[in-house]
C-alpha cells in the first residue's frame, strides 16, 4: 500500500519513519526487521510502498495489523492466508491494486465469522485511476467519494467504482458462493 499505511511490497515489512532521499528527490524509507519479518532490513529495497504487493507482503501486514487490536489468532491467519492466495490468483487489472485485495479479504472473512472491523483503520480507499488520495462531500444517500487530483475529470463517486471491484473480484475468486450487494460490503 502507499500513504499513511504503506508497507515494503516485498515483505510487508513495516517501513523506517527516517526517509531517503533518491537521485529524484523522492523521499523512501528502509523496511524494518522484526519477528513477521525478520530479514527485510537486509533483503528489501528502499521504498515507498507500492499499490500492488506481493501476497506474502499482504498477510505478513494482515498479520501485523491485527496484532495491534488483539491476540494472535492462528485459524483468522490461516483462513486469511487461504483466501489470500484465491483472491491474488484470480485478480486482473484494477483488482490486483492492495486496497481492493484488503476489502475483498475483509468481507469473505467477515462472511466466515472472522471481526473484521480493526481492518478499516489500516487501508484507505484511493481513487481507482491515478490512485490518489480520495476527498469526501455530501452526497443525497450518504458521503461521496471524489478524486482529490480530479484525474478522471468527472466527478463521480470513486466508491462505487471501488465497490464494484471489489464484489467482481470475490464473485471471481468465490463462484460458488453469493456475491454481496455493492451496499453491503463489510468494510466499505
Amino acid at each position: 500500500m502507499i500513504g499513511k499505511h504503506a508497507f515494503c511490497p516485498t515483505s510487508g515489512a513495516s517501513l523506517s519513519r527516517e526517509v531517503h532521499y533518491d537521485e529524484r528527490g523522492r523521499p523512501e524509507r528502509v523496511p524494518q526487521s522484526d519477528d513477521l519479518s525478520p530479514n527485510a532490513a537486509l533483503e528489501e529495497p528502499l521504498t515507498t510502498g507500492k499499490r500492488r504487493s506481493s501476497r506474502r507482503a499482504l498477510a505478513t501486514y494482515f498479520r501485523r495489523c491485527h496484532r495491534r487490536h488483539g491476540d494472535a489468532n492462528d485459524d483468522l491467519y490461516c483462513r486469511a492466508a487461504l483466501v489470500l492466495r484465491q483472491l491474488k490468483r484470480v485478480a486482473t487489472g484494477d483488482q490486483e491494486r492492495d486496497d481492493i485485495l484488503w476489502y475483498a479479504l475483509g468481507d469473505r472473512l467477515a462472511r466466515d465469522g472472522f471481526d473484521v472491523d480493526w481492518m478499516s483503520v489500516h487501508a484507505e480507499p484511493r481513487c481507482p485511476d491515478c490512485g490518489g488520495r480520495l476527498t469526501y462531500g455530501d452526497g443525497p444517500n450518504g458521503p461521496i467519494a471524489r478524486c482529490g487530483g480530479s484525474c478522471s475529470g468527472t466527478r463521480d463517486d470513486r466508491l462505487v467504482t471501488i465497490r464494484e471491484t471489489v464484489c467482481t473480484l470475490l464473485a471471481r475468486a468465490f463462484p460458488d458462493e453469493p456475491t454481496p450487494d455493492t451496499d453491503a460490503l463489510a468494510l466499505l
